[in-house]
């Protein structure tokens, strides 16, 4: 899984330029520098957003040490993103490199039981929702790197940031669903909902929870 990116057609190692965000796609029109095999827009496209994220962050948070929670969090979840659309598996070691700074952090700024009591909870409430889930359609319904990733993202946002997270993932992963409802049934990949669901939940998710709270006039 480590070690030098290749081409997936020739086997080639990459040049440096090759794997420069963006730049390596445009340098090389697209295709593989050594056999000429095209390369699919959505890598150049998922460049793009983690660039757009990345520069939306430290706009929306500033020089502050909580920008580097928002670039790790955002690294692990797209990364992540990536595998379950490409293959339906999490990749643990991802989220576990991720996790080890995140905890460290929450240390050192005095809320790590905070943190923690978030991703334990988040924990437990997506093995709950995944026997649940097993339980009605006599099928895995949410699958176990699902439940585990919530660890790491427990330690990124608070647990009622997680719950509008999990939210907000189900209702992206709905709307997406519908959409493609003539298309060949397949199995629904949820991480790339769950990234967007944590992103929004962590940048704007108090404002949108003390938004519905007012509505009830809590």
């Amino acid at each position: 899984m480590l070690g030098r990116s290749y081409c997936p057609e020739c086997h080639h190692e990459l040049r440096l330029v090759d794997v420069l965000p963006v730049l390596g796609y445009v340098i090389n029109r697209g295709k593989c520098h050594f056999c000429g095999k095209k390369i699919a827009i959505n890598y150049l496209l998922i460049e793009i957003f983690g660039g757009a994220m990345f520069v939306a962050s430290y706009l929306l948070i500033g020089l502050e040490w909580e920008l580097v929670v928002a670039l790790i969090m955002i690294s692990v979840l797209i990364a992540e993103s990536i595998s379950d659309y490409r293959s339906m598996i999490i990749l643990d070691w991802i989220w576990i490199i991720g996790i080890i700074p995140l905890m460290i952090f929450r240390l050192i700024q005095g809320d790590f039981w905070i943190y923690l009591l978030s991703s334990a909870g988040m924990f437990g409430l997506m093995l709950l929702l995944a026997l649940f889930g097993k339980w009605v359609f006599k099928k895995e319904a949410i699958g176990g790197g699902d439940v585990k990733l919530y660890l790491f993202i427990g330690f990124c946002i608070t647990i009622w940031q997680g719950l509008l997270s999990l939210f907000l993932a189900s209702l992206f992963g709905l709307i997406y669903a519908l959409t493609r409802k003539n298309r060949q049934n397949r199995i629904l990949p949820l991480v790339p909902f769950i990234l967007l669901g944590t992103i929004v939940a962590y940048f704007f998710g108090q404002a949108l929870i003390d938004w519905y709270l007012l509505l009830l006039g809590v």
